[in-house]
């Protein structure tokens, strides 16, 4: 263990100054994060600060881990960048060929998804320089040795470099965590549900509701009530800590009253047949019965806001539905990225918001200081602000750590500094950052 302290420090020292990295978490010669953290020695020090924020361990709530089947394929790094925001959002994927390769490194080499995915893959595998042309495929076959050589290294990683517990949500499988209760538990992905209106409707990957959630046939209300029980029974057997929504890739966030008329003349009706409207009216209408079974469970129901299809997912479509289901705990995941201070307004002025800065510090850094900044002023409960690292790898999801590690490090170090907090206050709020509040807001009972 004392090993392990060592080379905390020499990450932090040469990290900081140099941008690379140097650890020996890769080879699991025990956990990097465990133990009794020692305190902020020197408050002044913005890297005794990050020693101290880097010592707790973390509790994510949000993930979407790929399965023990995408791992039994070799590992690459030109996979791995594929399974990441680098090769996703930042849509510079690579074929393996050394012009892809180029055109990656030249263009986001300097953005927040590739620093903290280049971090998470050093720190994971002990690489102790930057991703180049030059050491491509010399990086490429360290992955490749490391998940060859166990076949739950893909998760062991996450659970050896400082995850305490994560939340995934699977969109394939609702309510399922891949069987490895040692490092997940799941959110139930509710979107499916949403427009069961026929025994034939497909969703997403070839999911159809019907099938997947088990429903045989019947009335609109006996839908509602056989779904309902599904989420009541995963809830309390302990599967299920969440429900989410992620419709901000699909349709307009404002999810209005119901029409339950409307609902019924939908439910039944052939997909060839129904029209937009008509889908929408059913999704309403469902994603109000599922708000009903969040607030009687008393489990949080996490929204995708902002970034995904921009004309849709304002957080501030939201406000009505706030209103209508004051007894319902809704997580406004990713800060409502680009609109952060409306996603504050709303955090500031009701408390079933539970503000989240799932993807933003790996999306924008900056931004994420500045939000968390404004959470911690606007917040009616400091207990309630929470992170996800909405990862597929583990190398990305650590780096996204790693980022969020930073975040709370600097803004305790900012307010260190100008006097808004004192140590002991600070080690305190590090502690509910890190890992208290995700429990408090999920796990509790």
């Amino acid at each position: 263990m004392e090993d392990n302290k060592v080379n905390r420090r020499k990450f932090l020292k040469w990290g900081m100054t140099t941008g690379a990295v140097a650890s020996t978490a890769g080879a699991f010669s025990g956990p990097v994060f465990s133990g009794a953290p020692m305190g902020i020695q020197n408050k002044e020090n913005f890297n005794a600060i990050l020693e101290y924020v880097s010592s707790l361990p973390a509790f994510s709530d949000h993930n979407h881990h790929n399965d023990d089947d995408f791992f039994r394929k070799p590992m690459t790094l030109d996979r791995a960048i594929n399974s990441t925001y680098v090769g996703i959002s930042a849509r510079y994927r690579t074929d393996g060929t050394q012009k892809a390769r180029q055109a990656l490194l030249d263009n986001v080499r300097f953005n927040s998804y590739f620093h903290w995915f280049e971090k998470g893959l050093q720190y994971v595998h002990g690489i102790d320089e930057p991703i180049t042309m030059e050491n491509w495929e010399k990086i490429s076959d360290i992955i490749r040795k490391a998940y060859a050589s166990d076949s739950d290294f893909h998760w062991k990683a996450l659970k050896k470099n400082g995850f305490q517990k994560i939340i995934i949500d699977l969109s394939i499988a609702p309510g399922e965590n891949h069987g490895h209760d040692e490092i997940f538990t799941a959110a139930f992905r509710i979107d499916q549900l949403m427009y069961g209106h026929h025994a034939e409707v497909v969703y997403y990957r070839d999911l159809n509701p019907w099938k997947y959630f088990g429903f045989g046939g019947g009335t609109l209300d006996d839908y509602v009530r056989h779904i309902q029980e599904i989420i009541r029974d995963r809830v309390q057997s302990g599967k299920v800590v969440a429900l989410k929504c992620a419709e901000a890739y699909r349709r307009d966030i404002e999810f209005y009253p119901d029409d339950k008329v409307a609902a019924q003349n939908a439910f039944g009706m052939h997909p060839d047949r129904i029209s937009p409207e008509q889908r929408r009216l059913f999704s309403n209408y469902m994603f109000n019965r599922c708000c009903e079974i969040a607030a009687e469970l008393d489990i949080p129901l996490q929204v995708h806001t902002g970034l995904a299809k921009l004309d849709w997912s304002h957080p501030m479509k939201l406000l009505p539905l706030i209103k209508r289901h004051r007894k319902t705990r809704f997580v406004l995941f990713h800060s409502g990225y680009p609109w952060t201070n409306d996603t504050c307004g709303l955090l500031h002025n009701h408390p079933n918001v539970i503000p989240n800065l799932t993807w933003t510090v790996n999306t924008a850094t900056s931004e994420a200081i500045r939000v968390l900044h404004d959470y911690i002023d606007v917040a009616p409960s400091i207990n309630t602000i929470t992170w996800g690292d909405d990862c597929w790898i583990a190398e990305e999801s650590v780096g996204t750590l790693l980022a969020w590690q930073f975040v709370v490090a600097k803004v305790l170090s900012d307010r260190l500094s100008d006097g808004r907090l004192n140590v002991k206050d600070a080690e305190l709020l590090a502690r509910k950052l890190m890992y208290e509040n995700g429990q408090n807001v999920y796990l509790k009972k």
